[in-house]
């Protein structure tokens, strides 16, 4: 099953946001409040969601300046990739530096697991969507 948010704008190029994006220790500014215990490098970020667990994610792929994927490390309740998706903002805007990034996660959901999961992955990524529109990156 797959979580997608919306498109975030950025005033920075695909390159820049790539760049950003990419560092798992810019991440963090971008997790909701219920997300507690960050730690992360370049490659790796883990975390707690309070009352769920904890998370470790590693980066698995990059595709300049249009993907970046991550995977977890270590046990988890399902499997799943986090997707960050990035492209130019050329359609929309007058600017040749603007870009945009979505968040998605792809989830391999049973049916009990969907109906308990679906809403929380839903608002993580629309959460992170707000959040990296507030950063205004």
């Amino acid at each position: 099953m797959i979580f997608k948010s919306k498109w975030a704008k950025s005033a920075r190029s695909e390159k820049e946001l790539f760049e950003y994006v990419g560092n798992m220790n810019n991440l963090p500014s971008v997790l909701p409040e219920q997300v507690v215990n960050v730690t992360a490098d370049c490659d790796n970020l883990s975390f707690t969601i309070q009352g769920m667990g904890s998370i470790a994610l590693q980066v698995t792929k990059r595709e300049p300046n249009c993907l970046i994927q991550l995977s977890p490390v270590g046990k988890t309740p399902f499997q799943f990739v986090l997707n960050v998706y990035i492209r130019d903002n050329k359609t929309t805007s007058q600017q040749d530096n603007e870009s945009e990034c979505c968040f998605e996660i792809d989830a391999q959901l049973n049916p009990l697991m969907q109906m308990m999961a679906s809403r929380p992955l839903q608002n993580l990524v629309d959460m992170m969507c707000a959040e990296f529109e507030n950063l205004k990156i």
